[in-house]
């Protein structure tokens, strides 16, 4: 039996479409950065590696992904609206009204490296980095990855390895520009599922899955 929050999120999915519903498709693909398939009944969404089918008009997706995700997903279609990114990093504290549910979003994603990553060597993490669409880059941490979650909403990954005193660190960054494609919530749980996404990669990588 699915728990209490399960049932919350499903009751949340119907008015999440229909949100959806009756909105310009030319104008939410140019705002959300998505394409229309081959046939024209359904939405392409690239997120963390694969593409996501949003058929159409019902706005439905087929493929099992879990339930705050697929919110997250027909959220960012109905918020998005067509903003550049700035390119620059901020912490989920940093959005506009982070200052205390964003900054507790970023102690629970903090607290999941040292947990779950604590002795996670960086090539392993770059590499789960990679197999969900990411693109490393160079910088002062040992694996730094952008990680699309959604076409505007990269999410970018800093890891620290730990050694014999320290566990392994790490943070997960958004760009400035975030509060125009998911609010704050979704923000904090779309960082929080990438960041679980590259964990669960690292464990099934290191017990040869």
């Amino acid at each position: 039996m699915p728990d209490a929050r399960h049932r919350q999120m499903a009751l949340m999915l119907a008015p999440a479409r229909e949100r959806l519903h009756g909105r310009d498709i030319a104008e939410l693909c140019a705002r959300a950065a998505v394409t229309l398939d081959e046939t024209g009944q359904a939405l392409l969404l690239p997120s963390m590696g694969e593409t996501v089918r949003v058929a159409l008009p019902d706005f439905v997706i087929t493929q099992e992904l879990d339930m705050w995700r697929h919110l997250t997903l027909l959220q960012y279609l109905d918020t998005a609206d067509g903003t550049p990114l700035t390119g620059r990093e901020i912490a989920l504290g940093e959005m506009p009204g982070g200052l205390s549910r964003g900054l507790g979003f970023d102690k629970d994603i903090s607290l999941m490296f040292s947990r779950d990553l604590r002795d996670a060597a960086p090539e392993a993490v770059a590499a789960a980095c990679r197999s969900l669409g990411g693109t490393l880059l160079p910088g002062k941490a040992d694996v730094t990855a952008v990680i699309p979650y959604a076409p505007r909403f990269p999410v970018t990954v800093r890891f620290w390895s730990g050694d014999e005193e320290f566990p392994g660190s790490g943070k997960a960054l958004v760009d400035a520009a975030a509060q125009h494609y998911l609010t704050l919530e979704a923000a904090g749980g779309a960082c929080a599922s990438v960041v679980q996404a590259v964990i669960a990669r690292v464990h099934a990588a290191r017990e040869g899955r």
